[in-house]
This record gives C-alpha cells, structure tokens and sequence, in this order.
C-alpha cells in the first residue's frame, strides 16, 4: 500500500460517517451509565459498552481497509451456510429470558441471529450479482431462490424465539429486492404491498374479533402474541403486557422539551422501564434529554443513512449495490421499528436501536456493516495508474 494509493482512496472516503457514529456512541454510553447506575450487578455496565464499542471501531477499520470485493462468491456461500448452523448451535445452549438466542461463552454472550444478517446480505448480494453476470432476467425462479435464503434463518430465528430479528432479515430482503426487480415489477410489488397493508389495517378495524382469532393462530410465542394484542387495545393490559410501552410512554412524554436533565428523569431513574438499556433506550434519551435530544438522534439516523445511500447510487458494481440496498434496510428498519414501539404507535418486536441499545453482539454487526459500506465508498471507482 504505496502513499498515493492512500491519497486517491482518501479522496473517496466519507468523512461524515465517522463523526456521526461517535456523536452516536457518546449518547449510547450516556443513556447506558444513566439507566444502569442504580440498577444491582449492573453498575459497570457502561464500561462494558466502552469496551465493545473500542472493539466494534477497530474491527470496523479492518473491514475499510479490506477490499470488499473479496466477500464475494465462496466467502459469501460459506459465511451464510455457516451463519445457518451456528443458529442452529443456539439451542444447545440453555435459553436466557425465555429464548434461545445465545451462544453462551465464559464470560461472553453471542447471538448469532446478529452475524447472521451480514451473511444472509452478501449471500443475496452474490446471488443477485451472479444472475446479473449471467444475463438472467429477474423471475420466479431468482426470487425462489433469495425467498428460500431468508425464510431459513427467519424461520429458525423464530424458534428461538426471537420475531424482532426475523422482521429484520424480511425488512432486508424487502430493500435489496427493490433494487434488483424492473420497473413494472416494482410497481406490482409496491401495489401489491399497499393493498396488503390496507387489508390489514380495515381488517383489524372491521373484524377485530376475526383478527384476534387469526392473531392467536399464528406460530409465535405467547408473550409475542400478547405484544400485538396490548398494541391493538393498550389499555387491555396496562399492568402487564402493556407495563413496559405504557412506562416508556410516561418517560418520553415527561420529558418536554428539553428533558429532565441528564441522570435525573423520574422514570429512568427510578427503574420503571424493563429492559430500558436495551429495546427501550430511546425512552431514557426522550425523558433526560427531552424533544430536542430525541429528535437529535433521529436526525443523526437520518444523516447516516444518507450518507449510505450516496455512496450505493455512486457505486457500478452491482454486489456493492445490493449488498448497501441491505445494509440501508436493516439500519432503517431497526431505527424506525425501535423508535416506533417506543412511541407506542408500532408493537413491541424485541428490535434494538443501532449503535445505542446495549448489546455486544449488534454493535460488531452494525459497525461491520459500515466498514463494509465505507470499503465500497473508497472503492467505487477504479484507479488509473
């Protein structure tokens, strides 16, 4: 790696996502420390974040300075099929709150369903790129094939269970087919998926008796079940399935404007939100740091994916499209998900906020993802020597 080779990436490189993420990780180890400083056997938590966050930047650097396009073919079969098995492992291990999520290590938790999502973006990535190569008009058959890559890792991940990240994968495979569907097709589906929607929506409004039969129908875990119905009617269970979005509710509306003031929001401090350092972090940013921190934070979300989707549409090769087409989709989705069951307006899915919920495993899934996105950005052009 000559001097002149650094100075004509440089010049490709984004210089705002960096920032970003560090404005990010600083209000993440705030809200940590905050919500966790009370909280018994939880008081060094934060360091802990300090720790993965150390960890997740240097393996983001590695991931920049590695060419991406070497993720392809082999790398990419192998690294799905082996995000396949080790969700399979999982339920060897014994289950933590309920599900069995965790690859249990002395002194380390892993969930798998995390790393899983990179593999299952650059498996579809690869495919879609080969059947471009190859000249393959998109049809049932490429879209058999990436259904069949989703369904099977959403489907052992809702075994575990865990519905947040099969959402996930879903939301991921929605974005990345977009990309690649023609524009009549594309219309279809976008109608296709309004017409749903709608007929979602006026069923739930129209029948709602039908709705709660067919809801108490479907293959998910009881809790998940009682999510969608506190989500429905939440004054149905406001002690019970309803306690946590009900709490989260008080605490982001506590907090006003401005907020309560950092280590001083009633409910942050007083431990009425379960889980508030994980699914519900956004709760603790509304009540100390008010409507202007909150929406500081979703801006900073806005600012980031922006920036990703400039360097997908400035990039030619179709992989890197594809693959920044997932990456967009997941970040997008987990954002709008998380702060939407914060704000009681989407059910609760068990989906962490990025960069901010505490999690070892989503902050080295996340910022791989951006190493990767910044190594396509640096790459998008060829030299001329």
């Amino acid at each position: 790696m000559n001097l002149n080779w650094v100075k004509r990436r440089g010049r490709d490189f984004d210089y705002y996502i960096i920032p970003v993420l560090v404005i990010i990780s600083v209000i993440s180890t705030l809200a940590i420390y905050s919500i966790t400083r009370n909280r018994q056997g939880m008081e060094d938590w934060y360091i802990r974040e300090i720790i993965w966050q150390i960890a997740s930047y240097g393996l983001m650097f590695v991931f920049v300075a590695l060419d991406y396009s070497i993720l392809k073919n082999r790398i990419a079969r192998i690294s799905y099929y082996i995000g396949l098995l080790s969700l399979v492992i999982v339920f060897v291990f014994p289950a933590s709150h309920g599900a069995h999520s965790w690859i249990t290590l002395p002194g380390l938790q892993l969930q798998p369903s995390e790393f899983t999502k990179i593999f299952m973006i650059l498996f579809i990535a690869d495919y879609g790129a080969k059947q471009k190569e190859l000249g393959n008009r998109f049809g049932w058959r490429q879209f058999g094939v990436m259904l069949a890559a989703v369904l099977v890792p959403a489907l052992l991940i809702l075994k575990q269970p865990a519905l947040g990240q099969a959402l996930v994968m879903l939301a991921i495979f929605f974005c990345m087919l977009v990309v690649m569907l023609e524009k009549k097709q594309f219309y279809v589906l976008l109608a296709a998926s309004f017409v749903f929607v709608l007929a979602v929506v006026l069923a739930m409004d129209v029948f709602p008796d039908r709705s709660m039969h067919f809801l108490n129908s479907l293959p998910l875990a009881q809790h998940q079940k009682e999510r969608f119905v506190t989500f429905l009617n939440p004054e149905a269970d406001p002690t019970g399935a309803g306690f946590q979005v009900h709490e989260a509710e008080i605490a982001i509306g506590s907090g006003g404007l401005l907020g309560q003031g950092f280590l001083k929001g009633s409910q942050t401090q007083g431990n009425w939100v379960p889980e508030q350092w994980t699914d519900f972090i956004f709760s603790a940013i509304g009540e100390e740091f008010g409507y202007v921190g909150s929406s500081g934070v979703i801006l900073l979300f806005f600012l980031l994916i922006y920036r990703m989707v400039r360097i997908a549409v400035s990039t030619e090769d179709y992989f890197a499209v594809l693959f920044m087409a997932g990456a967009i989709g997941m970040f997008g989705f987990q954002v709008f998900e998380n702060i939407g069951m914060n704000l009681a307006i989407m059910p609760v899915a068990g989906i962490t906020l990025p960069f901010i919920s505490y999690g070892g495993s989503s902050l080295l899934t996340n910022f791989v993802v951006i190493g990767i996105s910044l190594s396509i950005g640096i790459r998008r052009r060829k030299l001329a020597f």
